[in-house]
Formats: C-alpha cells, sequence, structure tokens
C-alpha cells in the first residue's frame, strides 16, 4: 500500500510527521527510529536568541495526558545553523519551525535557516511582546506571514493556536498567502496539588497534549476542512494508534503530526504506520481518497 503523499511539490513517503517540541531537535528519537521511517520531521522552535525556558517544575503527567510549560527553550538560531541544522535527517521532509516576537525577527531566522529545511513552519501560538499569542493580533499575524514569504520560496506552515479561532486564523494565512496550516499548537491548561494548595507548574499553565486533547484537535481539523476545502491542513494532537491517524484523515488532515506518543514510546511510531497500511488495505482505498472523507458522506 503507497502511503505517499505530495504536499506544495514536496515528497512525503507517509503522512507521519513528528510534531515540533517534544522530540527536541530528534537526537535521542532517532536512536530509536530511523528517519527512513517517517514521512517527516519538525523540530523545536528556533529564534533569534537562546531562550532558557520556564522555570521548572515544567511537566505534569495526566492521566491521559501530558501538561508542559517547557517555554520555548532553545540554543538560538546561529548555535542551530552552526552545530544542529547539518545534522538534521535527510531521508524525511525537514520542517524548520521559527519563532520570535517581530516580522523581523521571523524573517531573519527563516534567512539562515532555510537551506536545511524543505518545509518552515512559522509558530504563530508564539508569546508576542505583551505576552499574548501571536496568533491573537491578526495584523501581526500578517506581517509576519508576509516578512517570511519574502524571505523564502520554501512552503510556509502557519501554526495556528487553539486557544483561539481556527478558522478566523486560517482566513487570515490564506489572505497572507499561506496554503499549508498546522492545527496545532495545545491549548492552555492546569491542575493543581491537593496536598499543598499549590499549581503544579510553576508557570501555573501550561499547554495540553496527548489523547485528551485529540477530540478538540479533530473538531478544529473538521471545521477548517469544512470552510476552506482547497486549504492542506496539519492536524495534531493525541494520536497513539493508526486509527487516530485515519480519523484526522477523514476530518481533513492531509499530514498528521505525533507529538508526546513519539516522546513515550519512539518505536510506537514504526507500529502506527504499519496499521496504517493495513486499515487502508480493508478498505481498499489509498491515503488521497480519504482525505476529507467526513465531508462527502463517508468512505463509499
Amino acid at each position: 500500500m503507497d502511503l505517499s503523499i505530495e504536499i506544495e511539490g514536496i515528497h512525503f513517503k507517509n503522512p507521519i510527521v513528528t510534531a515540533s517540541g517534544p522530540l527536541g531537535f530528534g537526537d535521542e528519537f532517532f536512536k530509536y527510529t530511523s528517519s527512513d521511517t517517517i514521512g517527516g520531521f519538525t523540530s523545536k522552535t528556533v529564534t533569534p536568541y537562546p531562550i532558557t525556558g520556564n522555570i521548572p517544575p515544567r511537566l505534569v503527567y495526566l492521566q491521559n495526558g501530558l501538561l508542559n510549560s517547557i517555554g520555548l527553550q532553545n540554543p538560538g538560531v546561529d548555535f542551530f545553523i552552526q552545530k544542529i541544522a547539518p545534522s538534521l535527517p535527510q531521508t524525511c521532509v525537514r520542517i524548520i519551525s521559527v519563532g520570535g516576537e517581530s516580522p523581523e525577527d521571523f524573517a531573519n531566522v527563516t534567512k539562515k535557516v532555510e537551506k536545511f529545511a524543505d518545509m518552515i513552519e512559522v509558530n504563530l501560538s508564539c508569546p508576542n511582546v505583551g505576552g499574548s499569542v501571536i496568533a491573537s493580533d491578526s495584523k501581526l499575524t500578517k506581517e509576519i506571514l508576509s516578512a517570511c514569504k519574502m524571505t523564502t520560496k520554501k512552503p510556509l506552515i502557519a501554526k495556528l493556536s487553539l486557544d483561539l479561532d481556527t478558522v478566523w486564523q486560517s482566513q487570515i494565512a490564506m489572505e497572507s498567502g499561506i496554503k499549508i496550516v498546522n492545527i496545532g499548537n495545545s491549548i492552555q491548561g492546569a491542575r493543581f496539588n491537593v496536598k499543598t494548595g499549590k499549581p503544579f507548574l510553576k508557570n501555573v499553565r501550561g499547554g495540553l497534549s496527548g489523547p485528551a486533547f485529540m477530540p478538540i484537535a479533530l473538531w478544529k481539523v473538521y471545521q477548517v476542512k469544512q470552510a476552506f476545502p482547497e486549504l492542506t491542513i496539519i492536524g495534531l494532537g493525541g494520536v497513539e494508534k493508526a486509527e487516530d491517524v485515519v480519523e484526522y484523515i477523514v476530518a481533513g488532515a492531509s499530514l498528521i503530526e505525533i507529538g508526546t506518543q513519539a516522546m513515550i514510546d519512539p518505536k510506537s511510531i514504526q507500529k502506527i504506520i504499519e496499521d496504517l497500511k493495513k486499515i487502508l488495505e480493508a478498505l481498499k482505498l489509498d491515503i488521497k481518497e480519504i482525505i476529507g472523507a467526513s465531508h462527502r458522506g463517508g468512505f463509499r
């Protein structure tokens, strides 16, 4: 069964892509899973200058997910292009996530990393100078996306915030000439320790990921595909098995990112891909035929 798909002229051997964040720059992950296996790898977000991240404790493991407050911890773009980027995998699509606070930040990072990337993901869920998410400011979002488009000819992905209206964000991205959106980043949440009366996270709030998050992300994918059938969607959130991948595809996603599961059990990615082939063989359909199938009354 052929799982390959082409997105904006870029060939993916299968629709499985690792998500930005949990796997860092892949050092540990690729000790357990070959880049030959996956369709693509997304780097942790790279910013103009080094960021140390938030103060610990920064992780809370939940019954059905993970709450994290890592922050955009990274060594900065100059260190990245000198020491890390040359070692990114060569046998899958390389997606580099870029971040910053201003259009100039995003453009500068994009310019520096583009030769190492097949695609560039613009992390619009970065906090801006005022502390709110960049995606909440439509004017700033358009300026950032325009600046990145002027800097590179590589395909750009707009990574959206699930704490905001994703249809509205997708409209803004399309008006800026973007053809691919990632739905999306984790949603904000908090947990509190009943023995101490304090929040588990030093920063109080964190991003919820994992299976508990999946129905929300699926609904967002469905809504955006319904509103903009021509838009290419990357679905992200809570995938643990091949059936989850199929759900995202029939909701409207062309690519599916896996983060928490890939971090917890890197070897499980191979099984997800193998099981995906079996499901499609049983359906007697290929990957392209089932994208957005729920909008067309299902498989038949």
